[in-house]
């Protein structure tokens, strides 16, 4: 099996260096994952004895194997005989039989060709996935019959399983019986083996074992001249009787198989998830979910193609491809990045044309989430008076110049749903201001008032008090016009102040804020307020701190106006 990977389009420059470093990582993960698992094929490891080999009894000397590998192949499968040994002129004659062992040889070795190894050895060096054992004949043959010794060879591959953590699938055939000219003996002996491997097998699948029992003794015909080349041996009709039986059991076993794909599908910084990307292959979808986890399932043999997608996105990379899959794939990842939009133009004197640097363009919420993480919702104006800035897929808000001194035109622009880069009609002009109007804005507890915006009308500037409460706003030489603050839920005393043809800076221009819902008198509205709230309850009277619906009485209706002033500030 192959797996590949199809690259992406270009990131936005604003991201470039962030994205590139982490997807770059990530694909050479991803490709190297696809080179490890090239060799999507099952391993299948023929283990027994003689009758394993094919030897006698089998003109070309490939026994079952040869008829089994067609049938497999034209079947579809994916697959690849392993072993050590290799007799048969086709193109996979790998196995693991050995002429005359028994099922105790397998698991110990034969002390007179020590390096033949024994099964331990066998699974190591082939790695099978897939074992189909058929042994037992020759222990019949020499009165050594101990059905245990099959039992055996399951905990050896059992401890193979954990050692190596793969996982292996028995294919555990009752053996073929013996010709009908043999002794009754020796046919009864191989009945009563088979009934008690056929017991211990369903003990230990009972107790999880991934055995399939494949009943190979029905399968032959034993009498003289039929399927039997010798007392012990099939002729070739004979094998592809087993090959065919063989066959059934794998068919039937690969068609019921199903493969997770799965993993996870992040932003550029490795950790934050994106939900409800579609996971589209074919007929099969899934979203991922809070996590940017997906999974889904599909078949033994599935090719296809798996294409992330979600509205605003890129992917990479943006597809992946499999062919003839034989297992899972867990950890296959995404790197997401959303779509995003530059706003470009010039910051110009309003004056003169010359251009302006070192303004500040700012996009209200950074530009929306993702560029608010990875940058490009800020700029400065360069020397020539260029800013560009970024903004999400479909993001909306404002877009605003500031420099201290200066007052633009527009000093906002808005955008809904921007899905375009937007480069013309974007300038701004500025005009440099001449004299501060500066105060202080405090409530009747002297507690300054921090967040108001103070606004100065007919093209002059606007500021926000600080934590102190001061504000500063500039106008122009012989500007006329009004300054007024303005804060939810606050009121000012005066609303605003009005001035005539400013000629000098104008300082100690102070007002006095009062909030109705800041009961403690502390600039804030919180727990300290609710406090108060709740002592005044249920008092009833004109003017009761805490009668914001001025029914006069302090009841539910208050406490509900005043949570949604706690919750709105």
């Amino acid at each position: 099996m192959e797996r590949s990977l199809s690259g992406g389009s270009g990131i936005p420059a604003v991201l470039r260096n962030l994205v590139l470093l982490v997807i770059l990582s990530a694909v050479a993960v991803l490709i190297l994952s696809a080179d490890v698992l090239a060799d999507n094929v099952t391993r299948i490891m023929p283990l027994g004895d003689s009758i394993t080999r094919g030897w006698y009894g089998s003109a070309y000397r490939w026994g079952y194997r040869k008829p089994l590998y067609d049938a497999l192949t034209d079947g579809g499968y994916s697959f690849d005989f392993v072993g050590c040994k290799v007799i048969g002129n086709f193109p996979d004659p790998n196995h693991e039989g050995r002429d005359g062992w028994q099922a105790n040889e397998l698991l110990n070795g034969r002390s007179s060709v020590p390096a033949e190894g024994k099964l331990a050895d066998w699974l190591t060096a082939d790695q099978p996935d897939i074992i189909l054992l058929h042994i037992g004949t020759n222990d019949v043959t020499w009165n050594d019959i101990n059905f245990n010794d099959v039992n055996k060879i399951f905990d050896v591959i059992d401890g193979y399983e954990v050692s190596s953590g793969k996982h292996v699938t028995v294919f555990l055939a009752l053996i073929i019986n013996r010709r009908i000219d043999s002794t009754s003996t020796k046919r009864a002996q191989t009945i009563q083996f088979n009934s008690d491997v056929n017991n211990m097998a369903m003990s230990r699948i009972a107790n999880g074992d991934d055995i399939i029992i494949v009943d190979m003794e029905s399968a032959l015909n034993y009498n003289i001249g039929v399927d039997m080349a010798d007392e012990v041996h099939p002729n070739d009709a004979g094998y592809a009787k087993m090959a065919a039986v063989w066959y059934g059991a794998l068919s039937d076993y690969f068609n019921s198989l199903t493969f997770a794909i799965s993993g996870y599908v992040l932003e550029a910084d490795g950790s934050t998830p994106v939900k409800d990307v579609l996971m589209s292959a074919g007929d099969t979808n899934t979203l991922t979910d809070t996590n940017g986890y997906y999974e889904f399932s599909v078949s033994y043999g599935w090719s296809g193609v798996v294409t992330p997608e979600k509205q605003g996105y890129i992917f990479e990379p943006n597809s992946s491809t499999y062919n003839n899959i034989t297992h899972g794939y867990s950890d296959v990842n995404y790197t997401a990045a959303l779509i995003t939009f530059k706003i470009a133009g010039y910051v110009l004197d309003s004056g003169n044309s010359a251009p302006i640097s070192g303004v500040n363009v700012s996009t209200e919420n950074g530009g929306g989430p993702w560029t608010s993480r990875y940058g490009g919702g800020a700029t400065l104006t360069d020397a020539d008076g260029y800013y560009e800035v970024w903004v999400d897929c479909n993001w909306s808000g404002n877009v605003t110049s500031s420099k201290y001194a200066y007052v633009f035109e527009p000093n906002s622009r808005h955008y809904e749903d921007v899905n375009q880069d937007y480069s013309v009609g974007q300038d701004y002009t500025g005009n440099e201001l001449d004299f501060r109007i500066t105060g202080y804005i405090k409530n009747e507890c002297d507690m300054p008032i921090e967040g108001v915006l103070v606004y100065a009308s007919n093209g002059g500037g606007q500021g926000t008090t600080d934590v102190n409460g001061f504000y500063e706003v500039w106008v122009d030489s012989a500007w006329s016009g009004v300054v007024m603050p303005t804060k939810a839920h606050y009121t000012f005393v005066p609303n605003w102040m009005s001035y005539v043809d400013v000629l000098a800076d104008q300082p100690d221009q102070n007002y006095a804020a009062g909030n109705i819902y800041d009961l403690d008198c502390d600039s804030s509205v919180g727990w300290g307020d609710f406090e108060i709230l709740v002592n005044n309850w249920p008092l009833t009277g004109p003017a009761i701190r805490g009668d914001f619906i001025s029914d006069g009485v302090v009841n539910f209706l208050d406490f509900a106006e005043f949570v949604r002033i706690w919750e709105d500030k």
